[in-house]
């Protein structure tokens, strides 16, 4: 039986209505709708009290909460009980409350049955036909609409994400079925309202294009590549862009008799912004930590997690799994999600993520949405050449990338929802893992996540824990001593395992005997900030950590001072002060005890009670003279390592003076750029950590340095938010401190910062105040470098005349101070902008100039891009022969430091001047090499050298 928008009783696709047999159900209090919205939403499945109370209030729960969903659920079961029969029935059951209605009468059920359906549908015509009774169920612009409990808003989001998808595969279908002309208008309207999704816009310039408008196609074009640059600062994706040359080439394969072959899919996927690497390219990432040895109980937990999984293979397409693992610190989510994912992994083929978001970090580095999103595009080895200056366009990013994939990601430590949100994959197949101390209200109301608290273990589970540690015949030996340690440890995974490290280790020992001292450790302790008075757990710590040498157990406490989130071992070696050989055999003692975890190979993580405790011991044991000795070598090696790192990145840097590093503190060995990059990879989190720490205590001059030369990785890398971020700090500090050199520094740097993310009007504010700040001082190379800095915003302003401009400046300057490399990089921007400007052969005598002294100071990337100028400027003279014998040169150069992304950029320059000379097999060569090193390299303007080729054909 067919089921007609007509026949549905509860509609939530619109305003959220029920109609009875007579006229439409009116409710005696807005909330009582927005309950049976919720109900609804959750229809044929049990929600409980709490869950309903979250999503009814959210976070300002009312004391009486309780109560008025009971008076809500007796006034919505009144108004469902129609005089010819019950709409509907909210059953109680024993864990909640079950709304039950029958089939056909829920719209939004309908709606995503006849979706269901269109998916399937092998004949186009019927595929539209269905989808068309789906999108005609929607009443309204939005759904949900009345709707004011905290649940709505991400449930609304949710709904008329899904709404869009069907529309798109609507459209797909007519174009498939040969209806072009008769969608156009209906796909304008669409795209007016929605211009960024690429998808309609390809299906409106396909439509355009068949209906014989191939002007106005690619008009469509033209403005979605506006708005995309406006609002996202990115070009239009790879299928988009392709779409476009193929309008223009009027190739027959877009016509309507192959539209079968070409016509957007049915089910549509957004193209990625730039160009995402295929599957095949892309790297597996294999990113979870190692398994928890001798893992057990969880028994009920994992089969819930297990059928969790059976459910969503179960499905024909199978939805994206999210599960939220709850709970209070130390009862085990990380174990329990890690060991669960590795147990799944062999299902997600194409890869596992695993990142630990900080959400209750004791230093309060939480990690950002920026940040995180990074971190995944890293995971994927995205050049930083690809990746987008704007968070959005990241995230966007992300998602295209981990389109089509089965993968698993995993979320560790999450603070909230809106921090986890943008890391969900957004493809069918897929599985999300949270853990977090707070209620994840959103996440489970909109995105359907499956929600899992962990309480306490049961005294049985305790025991059973302590069994699978010590081995069954040891603990029913002495079970009532492994009762009372498991009473003592109030059932907390955390310090059980700490309880039974020290018995695994000293075999000898009776459980009798480490509860006896357990009790004793534990007299007058309070609890530990774990949000539940009744579980104290000082007492556990305090006796693990009495049980440590003097050496290990000041290491312990040092540990606390560290900022987090995980510390390598020169950094640990700094931090108490002894050499390297020495502290190795300390972080394995604390391993030992289980008060430390080598979560990978060389970086060491401490549990973020475990870390607060350790601060807490450091304050009573160490004299404040200890301690900030120890955060003054810990600084130390941070700062002299990340510049020495900064160095070997880029040797010709700007240059800063630090103070010597304090005798005992153990650097980074490093032993070239690769391992330096590699080292900053590792300790980026750390790094911005140590910076906001230092901030706090006041240590401008340490703060803004270690800024500085964190942001020669971050630039490299497109870590561009946390670079700004980091130098929004180091002003602030330098500002607050009175430090004018730190702050020229950090405005100058935040300046360029600025500019790499588009936002030049900032840029030029903050360049303008280092300016001021390096004048007063009386710096005349800071002012020249500013100068460069001002050069390079102008330049992406398309502003070139103010571009030479500030060049000029800065060479006047660097002149004066005898600073050869910055004359050099000065003459070769004012060579390049007097070629941007018509203006030849004054290029070309400032890129000479240039180039001869690049070679003098032995910078050959400096050369070889001032060679690559030279190439452009006589190309553009028309001397093909001598502009081509200068690309050869920078080529030669760039293989030489290893350049990958500039051989390409000067290999794609060299094809242009072969072409306009004549030699089209030579720029083939040379263009099929630049396609070579760009498609290694995952970059968006292989397309471009593509098209190039494609034009040769």
């Amino acid at each position: 039986m067919i089921v007609h928008g007509d026949d549905c009783v509860f509609r939530l696709l619109g305003p959220v209505q029920v109609i009875g047999p007579d006229r439409p159900i009116v409710f005696a209090r807005r909330q009582q709708l927005d309950l049976l919205a919720f109900l609804l939403l959750n229809a044929d499945r049990v929600v409980t009290v709490s869950q309903i109370i979250d999503a009814m209030w959210g976070e300002a729960v009312p004391h009486t909460a309780a109560m008025q969903i009971k008076n809500m659920l007796s006034a919505v079961r009144g108004a469902l009980a129609a005089p010819r029969g019950a709409l509907a029935t909210v059953e109680r059951q024993p864990a909640g409350y079950k709304l039950s209605i029958v089939s056909g009468r829920l719209d939004l059920a309908v709606f995503q049955s006849f979706a269901a359906q269109g998916k399937q549908a092998k004949d186009p015509h019927a595929a539209a036909g269905l989808y068309r009774c789906a999108l005609d169920l929607w009443q309204g612009a939005s759904a949900l609409a009345g709707v004011r409990a905290p649940f709505a808003g991400p449930a609304r989001t949710h709904l008329d994400e899904q709404r869009e998808t069907v529309r798109e595969a609507f459209f797909a279908a007519e174009l498939l079925a040969g209806h072009h002309t008769a969608i156009v208008a209906e796909l304008t309207d669409a795209v007016t309202t929605n211009p960024s999704r690429e998808a309609l816009v390809a299906q409106l310039m396909t439509a355009l294009y068949r209906s014989g408008r191939s002007t106005d196609a690619l008009a469509v074009f033209r403005k979605a590549r506006q708005v995309l640059a406006d609002d996202y600062g990115l070009e239009p994706g790879g299928a988009l862009r392709q779409l476009e040359t193929l309008i223009l080439r009027g190739d027959p394969s877009l016509s309507g008799a192959n539209a079968k072959a070409r016509a957007p899919a049915a089910t549509p996927v957004e193209p990625p912004p730039r160009t995402a690497p295929r599957p095949s390219m892309l790297p597996v990432p294999a990113q979870l930590p190692l398994n928890v040895r001798g893992f057990t109980g969880r028994e009920s937990e994992l089969a819930h997690l297990r059928q969790l999984i059976a459910s969503a293979q179960g499905d024909q397409s199978p939805p994206t799994a999210i599960c939220a693992l709850m709970g209070t610190a130390g009862v085990g989510k990380t174990a329990l999600a890690v060991h669960w994912a590795h147990q799944v992994a062999s299902g997600y083929p194409d890869g596992q993520l695993y990142l630990n978001l900080r959400g209750f970090d004791p230093g309060g580095t939480a990690m950002s949405t920026a940040e995180a999103i990074r971190a995944l595009l890293d995971a994927f080895e995205v050049p930083p050449e690809r990746i987008p200056a704007g968070l959005q366009a990241q995230t966007a990013l992300y998602r295209s990338l981990i389109a089509g994939r089965k993968m698993l990601v995993l979320l560790d430590n999450a603070l909230d929802t809106e921090q986890v949100r943008p890391l969900l994959p957004g493809t069918p197949g897929c599985l999300a893992i949270i853990t977090s101390r707070h209620r994840l209200i959103g996440l489970i109301a909109a995105e359907g996540a499956h929600p899992l608290t962990l309480d306490v273990l049961s005294e049985e589970e305790s025991l059973e824990f302590l069994s699978g540690r010590l081995g069954p015949q040891r603990v029913s030996a002495q079970r009532e001593a492994a009762e009372r340690i498991a009473r003592q440890c109030a059932g907390l995974p955390l310090a059980l395992s700490l309880v039974a490290a020290r018995a695994a280790i000293h075999p000898g020992f009776t459980l009798a005997g480490l509860s006896d001292e357990l009790a004793e450790a534990g007299s007058g302790l309070g609890a530990l900030a774990t949000g539940d008075s009744t579980v104290d757990v000082r007492n556990v710590f305090s006796w693990s950590y009495r049980r440590l040498g003097d050496d290990a157990a000041l290491l312990f406490r040092l540990l606390g001072l560290h900022p987090g989130p995980d510390i390598a071992a020169p950094a640990a070696a700094s931090l108490v002060g002894c050499a390297p050989g020495r502290v190795a055999a300390l972080l394995s003692d604390l391993c030992s005890a289980h008060l430390l975890a080598e979560q990978v190979p060389g970086r060491y993580l401490m549990h973020d009670l475990l870390r607060a405790y350790a601060a807490e011991r450091s304050l009573t044991d160490d004299t404040a003279a200890q301690r900030a000795a120890a955060r003054r070598r810990m600084l130390d090696h941070y700062l002299h390592s990340a510049y020495a790192a900064a160095l070997l990145v880029y040797p010709h840097r700007y240059q800063i003076v630090l103070e010597k590093a304090q005798p005992s503190v153990t650097l980074a060995e490093l032993a070239g750029k690769k391992q330096a990059l590699q080292w900053f990879s590792a300790e980026h989190p750390v790094l911005l950590a140590v910076v906001e720490r230092a901030a706090q205590e006041g240590l401008a001059t340490p703060a803004w340095q270690l800024a500085s030369a964190l942001a020669t990785f971050q630039d490299r890398r497109g870590h561009w938010e946390d670079w700004a971020a980091t130098q929004r700090t180091a002003v602030a500090v330098s500002r607050r401190m009175g430090d004018s050199v730190g702050e020229a520094h950090a405005q100058g740097s935040l300046g360029l910062a600025c500019n790499r993310l588009g936002r030049h009007d900032q840029a030029h504010s903050h360049l303008r105040r280092a300016y001021e700040l390096l004048r007063e001082l009386g710096d005349p190379v800071g002012q020249a470098y500013t100068h460069l800095r001002m050069s390079h915003v102008c330049e992406g302003q398309s502003d070139n005349a103010n571009a030479l401009r500030h060049a000029q400046s800065a060479l006047e300057l660097y002149t004066e101070a005898g600073h050869g490399a910055g004359q050099a990089q000065a003459m070769n921007s004012i060579g390049w902008y007097l070629a941007q400007l018509g203006r030849f052969s004054e290029a070309i005598v400032q890129c000479e100039q240039a180039a001869a002294l690049h070679q003098e100071l032995g910078d050959r990337q400096g050369r070889a891009h001032t060679l690559d100028s030279l190439g452009f400027a006589h190309h553009h003279m028309g001397d093909h022969a001598r502009a081509a014998d200068y690309y050869q040169q920078a080529l030669e150069e760039l293989r030489e430091t290893g350049d990958h992304y500039y051989e390409a950029i000067t290999l794609t320059h060299l094809g242009e001047t072969q072409l306009a000379a004549g030699d089209a097999a030579r720029a083939r060569l040379a263009w099929q090499e630049a396609l070579r090193i760009l498609d290694g390299l995952g970059h968006a303007d292989a397309e471009g050298v593509h098209a190039k080729l494609q034009q040769l054909a």
